[in-house]
């Protein structure tokens, strides 16, 4: 799986005056580079929990789906659907997500070919898991696709404004922010350790972020 932000977010989860009162800075000199620094610390904490702060689109590429084929049985067989036909799914890397707004098959030429989103659903139920791109009973994906990255799914995650954010990962952010300007910058795990906004984002962090 391949993602990358094809649609930036319009705003930031703080904002600069917000910024300035927690770290009690009264004067203007710097506001360019703390909106700067506010930015890249909201990149840090997207990346570190594998969630999408504020909303925004997310364009990822999968070789194949995940999941398993159904095994061939013989006669009747009683159990869940899933095992018994097989499932497929793409896991999609960041969250919380809050729509698919399409799915494409690309074939060996690179056309792209929209896929029936009567044949997929978004499963997000739980939010501390990662969301996925589920197809339903019977659905399949077929055709002469090329070798890589040729199945895009395009989606929107993120909480919403800013808002609708968690306290905790607004307040993670002003922490780095204040790191940042300590140190001219430098934003790493061992700083964002000692500011105090590691445990803040832990708490949202997925598993395997």
């Amino acid at each position: 799986m391949r993602s990358k932000v094809t649609t930036a977010p319009t705003a930031e989860p703080v904002t600069l005056d917000q910024v300035k009162a927690s770290l009690r800075i009264t004067h203007n000199a710097e506001d360019s580079l703390l909106e700067q620094y506010i930015e890249d610390a909201r990149i840090y904490a997207e990346n570190y929990t594998g969630r999408k702060i504020i909303t925004q689109t997310v364009t990822a590429y999968y070789d194949d789906l995940n999941g398993r084929d159904a095994d061939i049985w013989e006669g009747t067989r009683v159990g869940a659907y899933s095992a018994i036909y097989g499932e497929k799914y793409a896991e999609l890397e960041f969250g919380p997500v809050a729509s698919i707004t399409e799915v494409n098959t690309i074939d060996l030429d690179n056309a792209e070919t929209v896929y029936s989103s009567s044949d997929y659903y978004l499963d997000n139920y739980d939010d501390d898991l990662k969301a996925r791109m589920m197809l339903n009973r019977g659905a399949t994906i077929t055709g002469a696709l090329r070798a890589a990255n040729n199945i895009k799914v395009e989606y929107v995650a993120g909480y919403g404004n800013a808002s609708a954010v968690p306290s905790a990962l607004r307040r993670a952010v002003i922490m780095l922010v204040g790191a940042m300007y300590a140190n001219r910058g430098d934003c790493t795990d061992v700083q964002a350790q000692s500011c105090g906004a590691s445990p803040l984002l832990d708490q949202y962090r997925y598993k395997d972020a």
